[in-house]
C-alpha cells in the first residue's frame, strides 16, 4: 500500500492557510466576527479530475476545480493562498488513519 503522506510531502509547496476564529456576541447583542489567523503550511494543489468530483456533494461539484492534499489540518471555509491565487475550502475529507487531509477548493480570485 502506498504511503500517501510521503507522496504529499514530495509534491507539497508552502501555501498560506487563513482560518477565522468563531465569532461571538457582545453585551449589546451585536455579532462580532472572529479574527482571521494565517499560517504557512505545506500542501499539494492539483486540478480536480472527473472521478474525484463523484466523491463530493452535488452542490460543490460545480464550484470545485482543485484538490488540496496536506498533512496539516484544514476545514471548510478556510482560505488557501498559493501563487497569488486565493481558494476557499468547499469540502474536506480528514484521513486521520493516513495522516493527511484532502479538500476540494473553489477559486476566489481570477
Amino acid at each position: 500500500m502506498i504511503d500517501v503522506a510521503i507522496a504529499i510531502d514530495g509534491e507539497a509547496v508552502n501555501v498560506t492557510l487563513t482560518t477565522t476564529a468563531a465569532g461571538s456576541y457582545n453585551d449589546d447583542g451585536d455579532f462580532i466576527q472572529g479574527a482571521p489567523t494565517s499560517a504557512t503550511i505545506r500542501a499539494a494543489i492539483q486540478p480536480v479530475k472527473g472521478n474525484q468530483l463523484m466523491d463530493m456533494p452535488e452542490g460543490i461539484r460545480t464550484e470545485a476545480g482543485w484538490m488540496l492534499w496536506s498533512r496539516s489540518a484544514v476545514a471548510v471555509d478556510d482560505q488557501i493562498i498559493s501563487g497569488g491565487i486565493v481558494y476557499r475550502i468547499l469540502f474536506a475529507w480528514p484521513r486521520l488513519e493516513g495522516g493527511f487531509y484532502r479538500a476540494a477548493l473553489g477559486r476566489l480570485t481570477k
